[in-house]
């Protein structure tokens, strides 16, 4: 039976069962996190530490709790970030019974791209926007700030991060659109001002508070936007 035929029931069963898997995925991925979640923190504070001589390049922690919680915290984004591949796998094998053949053999290509893309926003802000937004910041006014919490840093750091990788998704959003002819590459050149003020806005609220950060945020996103209105119209829209 064609799984456009199953039930209402049926489909949440599947859902369940992938959500399963997922989650057991995830569990695994934190387990083995967290054993490495000195080395970890050592890799997310490494773009602050320049800037923290008072400390010797080290965050502080300011309750008993603070750093217990911080690596779990820790431990449970690593584990999303080393899982991803598998938990992005399950969500186009669930969406995949809604499309053409044609688009169900495409679902591992999708799956690797969706990781492929969520990886490369985390390591953009991770080597690009941190940097500038942290040499900006804390030498504003001419004096460094001295002491930093691990816990409101990690807060900040892995908030971004996340933001950053499911922001960069944003080409297969567009060519899942065209692929589906929801909208065609017309109507998407006609809104390219619509979405030049959109990425506007969304940057200057997920990005640091300062213009060199929301730059570098556009001017990925406006060049992704026209690749995937590109690559849509070449390979994914159906006239």
């Amino acid at each position: 039976m064609d799984k456009k035929d199953f039930t209402f029931s049926e489909h949440l069963s599947e859902l369940r069962d992938r959500m399963i898997k997922v989650l057991i995925c995830i569990t695994l991925g934190f387990i083995v996190s967290y054993f490495f979640s000195e080395f970890i923190i050592s890799l997310i504070t490494k773009p602050i530490s320049p800037y923290l001589s008072a400390t010797e390049g080290k965050l502080i922690f300011i309750s008993p709790f603070e750093k217990f919680f911080s690596y779990l915290m820790v431990s449970l984004f690593s584990s999303f970030v080393i899982s991803s591949p598998f938990w992005f796998y399950h969500i186009w094998k669930f969406i995949s019974p809604g499309l053409y053949k044609k688009e169900k053999k495409r679902t591992l290509l999708f799956s690797f791209s969706s990781f492929f893309l969520f990886i490369s926003g985390i390591f953009f802000v991770y080597f690009i926007v941190y940097p500038l937004s942290f040499r900006f910041l804390f030498n504003f006014g001419g004096e460094e700030i001295p002491y930093i919490s691990l816990k409101p840093y990690l807060s900040f750091f892995l908030r971004t991060a996340f933001i950053f990788g499911f922001v960069f998704e944003l080409p297969i959003f567009l060519i899942g659109i065209l692929n589906l002819n929801i909208l065609s590459p017309k109507d998407l050149k006609k809104a390219r001002p619509y979405v030049i003020t959109s990425i506007a806005v969304l940057s200057a609220i997920i990005t640091p508070p300062d213009v060199f950060s929301m730059l570098f945020m556009m001017l990925p996103l406006y060049l992704l936007f026209e690749i995937s209105l590109w690559i849509g119209q070449k390979f994914f829209y159906k006239n």
